[in-house]
């Protein structure tokens, strides 16, 4: 989607008491199709950083090898027989002081690293590619000892053949999907290619070696863990390498739908470290010397060389396809209730902005075709998701709400209409076991409490701004680090949906959008209901079909009076989020904020995310001067005149949805007063226009739900001493709110010119032109050449 607004700077907050699932917005990446640059890409390797925090676990690697890699691959053959191979052959040797006392017993990697990498380089005047390049060599005899040692007590040798094996190609960028810039030192790659099986690396190497990083399978699909190294072991050294490790890692889990997690490694100097990232936690190894305490590298390259694709961070149940120039995927979706297994074949990607952060919910939803019993394929959407473990899952929810509906037929017959058909849904499920982040990925292994922890330190460079781009969302996010940031288990999932929609925010004309929005607020009526809160309404999650609103992504959903145990931390998308929930806290109570109840999300609130997206549509996008100028189509303005009110309404769009200051009381305010309202927008549309009278109409809605909260909260002070703890109930007060928006929205939707929205910055850019070619062609001077008309009061 073109025009999308640039994520601004990452913004502090200050930290709360949060008694419910704060809030989060995530790192994004920059749209896929978009030029990268050096000091673009280290503005992504910050956000990544920014969105991981300050500080990771920093486990014993004893307890990583023993616990986190894949197992040795025969455990009848230990590290230290390999090792004694090894040191017989020649491949390691032991240096001993040349007399008593002055020094320990040391190590060299003969043929390889006679002298630690630093020494190397100076005296053999050796540059860091060229040192590094004798590592795969010493995984080489590290693999062959094993095989020898295997051989003795097992005829014929190991029966599973090597799976992966370190390359050097510091200088190549791995084939698509990535950036180019992206060029790991060394990498650790599957040996046989799941897409192409009569071709394997190690042979291909063979017979063009001087062109094997530049073969089909030299690709990010295939990098089962990245490498990075330094000579040198300073702190600046440590902080390059951990910024390229992790973001190779988070491309990997990024661009790669069939990775579950991933591995890396860095060096510097000798100093090496192993990293491990899934969608619930990243952590690292303490530093070990790879040459002084080789048993350790010994242990990693057999865990390594030898796992299965499993092992290695791959998901079976999904397999890539190459059609054409584009990648398409067959998923497997085993139905929790039916058990009944199905597949479908992607033909096109709807969205996976999800997948950009490491950590979180992953998500990733295409269009696909389902093969029925009679041969035909029918068109849906499938949906791959990584959820709370513990948390109730979205088929199920939907199951819930329709069993609630089931004695009325008229809301039951809503409900139908209104929200995602589920067809099929359940866990993805591995060997026979759930497919999730602690269970099954990490073993069941707990961070052991005599770990460290890893400072990540964000690079500025230059003093330039962070940011990244949103993926083509026109929407504003922000990371925002809250507290220390605790990820729980996650749990692998997947929906096959019936409806083949599209999101709300990819809507161009204004009356399918209103028509939209009061569908929505249709869903949301029929959930309060039944007493459930959304929790995570956003332009994402209201979706259209056969110009239908449809109310998606119900995994957040909760019973309003629900006391289960809060998460500590879930994604949203914070300019549509509730004042309320922004802030963790009741704002329109007079009791003091220590005596009010636990915050919890109320049906109030999901209004109130539905009202800031219909505000965010009318401020973010522009109409043709004849439509949004006036009601009538002759009432023409000057170029400058329209530059001013676009200049004005780019003003009030940015207090509304801040860049950069996300505890700025003017949402508050706004929400608050009439009048607050009126002077950040009543100047952007001309008086009388269309888009004034919608202006209008949703300032009233904000009034009436302001009143709401009042009467919700006047009482809260009383409600704490009855029950401590209890949540703020607002039955009484959604009589007839609902209906208000219902209605506001219809009237948008009919009152609204049907006009092909522009994006803001696009307007506002052509203007400029246009003002910059008029000032050149018509005036002597050219004083007014790219002029933006300084708006009122400023």
């Amino acid at each position: 989607m073109s025009g999308a607004p640039q994520t601004p700077p990452p913004t502090h907050r200050r930290q709360s008491d949060i008694n419910n699932t704060p809030a989060r917005s995530k790192y994004r990446h920059s749209d896929h199709n978009e030029p990268i640059s050096e000091r673009h890409l280290e503005r992504k390797r910050s956000a990544l950083l920014r969105d991981i925090g300050d500080k990771i676990p920093e486990v014993p690697i004893d307890w990583f090898l023993e616990n986190i890699l894949p197992p040795l691959p025969v455990p009848r053959v230990s590290v230290s027989q390999v090792k004694e191979r090894l040191l017989n052959e020649g491949t390691i040797k032991s240096v001993f002081p040349e007399a008593p006392g002055e020094g320990e017993q040391s190590w060299t990697i003969p043929n390889c690293f006679e002298q630690d990498p630093a020494h190397l380089s100076e005296t053999n005047k050796k540059d860091e590619d060229t040192v590094f390049s004798k590592l795969p060599l010493f995984v080489d005899h590290i693999i062959a000892a094993f095989q020898a040692e295997v051989a003795v007590i097992i005829p014929g040798g190991i029966r599973n053949p090597e799976s992966s094996k370190l390359v050097h190609h510091p200088k190549t960028s791995p084939a698509h999907p990535g950036d180019y810039l992206i060029r790991p030192d060394g990498c650790f790659m599957r040996l046989k290619a799941s897409d192409d099986p009569g071709k394997d690396l190690e042979s291909q190497s063979k017979t063009h070696p001087s062109k094997s990083a530049r073969m089909p399978n030299y690709s990010w699909f295939n990098i089962a863990l990245p490498c990075e190294y330094k000579l040198g072991a300073s702190e600046s050294d440590r902080d390059d390498n951990i910024r390229k490790v992790l973001y190779a890692m988070a491309h990997i889990m990024r661009k790669d739908p069939c990775r579950r997690f991933t591995y890396g490694l860095t060096i510097e100097n000798t100093q090496t470290r192993i990293w491990f990232a899934c969608r619930s936690t990243v952590y690292v190894t303490k530093s070990f010397n790879f040459i002084q305490e080789h048993e350790k590298f010994i242990h990693f390259a057999l865990s390594f060389c030898f796992a299965t694709e499993i092992q290695m961070g791959w998901d079976p149940t999904i397999e890539r396809l190459s059609i054409g120039s584009s990648e398409q995927y067959k998923i497997q979706v085993q139905d929790k209730v039916t058990g009944k297994v199905v597949y479908v074949k992607t033909v096109e990607l709807i969205a996976d902005f999800g997948a950009d952060a490491v950590r979180g919910r992953g998500t990733r939803v295409w269009k696909a075709l389902l093969r029925q019993s009679d041969g035909t394929d029918m068109h849906v959407v499938v949906k791959d998701v990584w959820i709370d473990a513990d948390r109730v899952r979205e088929g199920d929810i939907r199951t819930m709400l329709e069993e609630q509906a089931s004695n009325d037929k008229t809301n039951k017959d809503k409900i139908a209409k209104h929200f995602v058909t589920v067809l099929f849904s359940g866990d993805v499920l591995i060997d026979g076991q759930i497919d999730d982040t602690f269970d099954f990925i990490q073993r069941g292994h707990e961070i052991p409490p005599d770990s460290d922890e890893l400072q990540l330190r964000v690079h500025k460079s230059n003093g330039i701004a962070i940011s990244v781009s949103t993926g083509g969302l026109p929407i504003t996010y922000l990371t925002m680090p809250f507290f220390r940031r605790v990820y729980g288990p996650k749990a692998h999932y997947r929906l096959i949906f019936a409806q083949v929609a599209q999101p709300i925010y990819s809507i161009r004309t204004l009356p399918q959008f209103f028509l939209a929005m009061r569908d929505a607020a249709i869903a949301l009526q029929l959930m309060a209901t039944y007493r459930w809160v959304h929790r995570d309404i956003s332009p994402g999650n209201i979706l259209v079909c056969e110009n239908v609103g449809l109310l998606s992504d119900l995994e957040y959903m909760k019973q309003e009076s629900d006391v289960t145990p809060a998460h500590n931390i879930r994604t949203g998308t914070i300019n549509f989020m509730a004042c309320e929930v922004a802030e963790a806290r009741y704002l329109f109570t007079r009791a003091p904020y220590k005596a009010a109840p636990k915050f919890r999300h109320n049906p109030l609130h999901d209004l109130e995310s539905l009202w800031w997206i219909a505000v965010w549509q009318i401020f973010y996008y522009t109409l043709p001067p004849d439509d949004s100028s006036s009601s009538s189509p002759t009432d023409h303005h000057t170029t400058e005149d329209r530059e001013e009110r676009l200049s004005l309404q780019e003003q009030a769009l940015f207090k509304m949805f801040p860049r950069d200051d996300l505890s700025n009381s003017t949402r508050v305010t706004i929400m608050a007063d009439e009048s607050s309202f009126d002077a950040v927008t009543e100047e952007c549309f001309l008086e009388g226009s269309k888009l004034s009278k919608i202006r209008h109409k949703l300032n009233t809605l904000r009034d009436d739900l302001h009143e709401a909260y009042l009467s919700a909260e006047k009482d809260v002070r009383v409600t704490h001493a009855i029950h401590s703890g209890a949540y703020v109930p607002v039955e009484n007060e959604l009589k007839g709110i609902h209906e208000k928006f219902i209605e506001t929205f219809q009237l948008a939707a009919n009152m609204a010119p049907s006009s092909t929205l522009t994006p803001l910055t696009s307007t506002l850019q052509t203007l400029g032109k246009r003002l910059t070619q008029t000032g050149r062609e018509g005036g002597d001077d050219g004083s007014s050449a790219g002029r933006r008309v300084k708006p009122k009061g400023g």
